[in-house]
């Protein structure tokens, strides 16, 4: 997957609704008024939320009679999980300061 298909699918997935909306697609298609029926925001924002997930290529639509049915393109999920599983693989055979007998890394935690 070319890097900016992967900037446009992680842009596509930073929301959560989005992200959930991927998850109940992945299960088959669905309208958007069924879609929307799954958040308590409106139709039109779901249906904004689908605009922005088709223009990611995530999710296509097809219409057939009064509906439009949203699915999701198995490739550009797979294209994503690759690059995704490569980044993981490249981390974890990275050095680590502890293996190169560098100091612990700063603990980050807000004090309580």
């Amino acid at each position: 997957m070319r890097g900016e298909r992967i900037d446009l699918a992680l842009k596509g997935l930073a929301d959560p609704i989005r992200r959930h909306t991927v998850q109940r697609l992945v299960q088959g298609p669905a309208t958007a008024g069924q879609l929307a029926a799954l958040f308590s925001v409106s139709r039109p924002a779901v249906s904004r939320h689908l605009r922005v997930l088709r223009r990611t290529g995530l999710v296509t639509a097809t219409s057939s009679g009064r509906n439009v049915w949203y699915q999701t393109r198995p490739a550009a999920l797979a294209g994503l999980s690759e690059w995704l599983d490569a980044v993981a693989r490249r981390a974890a055979d990275a050095p680590t300061l502890a293996a190169q007998g560098g100091p612990d890394p700063p603990d980050h935690r807000r004090p309580r």
